[in-house]
């Protein structure tokens, strides 16, 4: 509960300073937002240490592939690196380049997905017959 509550006054803490470096150039507001942000994403994973142990041994107790919890993992750091990559490009201003970021996470999941859905459908056919 702890951490969370230091997250966010650090993030309001660089939000204030974004808006009195408003008056100053756009390089160093963009630096701080990134800089920023880098450490919330770093301080966040440190928190997923914990998540990642109980998911593993929900996953152990359920007998399911050891390959789907890789996939759940990359789908979650796909999400994470991607929602942070457009956040920083429409802090930046570029917007078209956060959508396309976007578009490439989506993309990346549905890729990583694929697996899983031959999987499923495998086993949907087998049922049927």
């Amino acid at each position: 509960m702890m951490d969370i509550v230091i997250i966010c006054a650090f993030a309001m803490f660089s939000a204030v300073m974004c808006l009195w470096l408003k008056t100053d150039t756009r390089e160093i507001r963009f630096l701080l937002t990134a800089v920023s942000c880098i450490v919330i994403l770093l301080k966040t994973v440190d928190s997923l240490s914990g998540i990642i142990a109980e998911i593993r041994s929900l996953f152990t107790i359920s007998g399911l592939d050891p390959e789907y919890l890789r996939i759940l993992l990359k789908g979650l750091g796909i999400c994470h690196i991607t929602g942070f990559t457009s956040g920083v490009c429409r802090d930046s201003g570029e917007s078209a380049l956060a959508e396309q970021t976007v578009i490439a996470g989506k993309t990346a999941l549905v890729l990583l997905a694929l697996p899983m859905l031959e999987t499923l459908i495998c086993f949907l056919k087998s049922l049927l017959q």
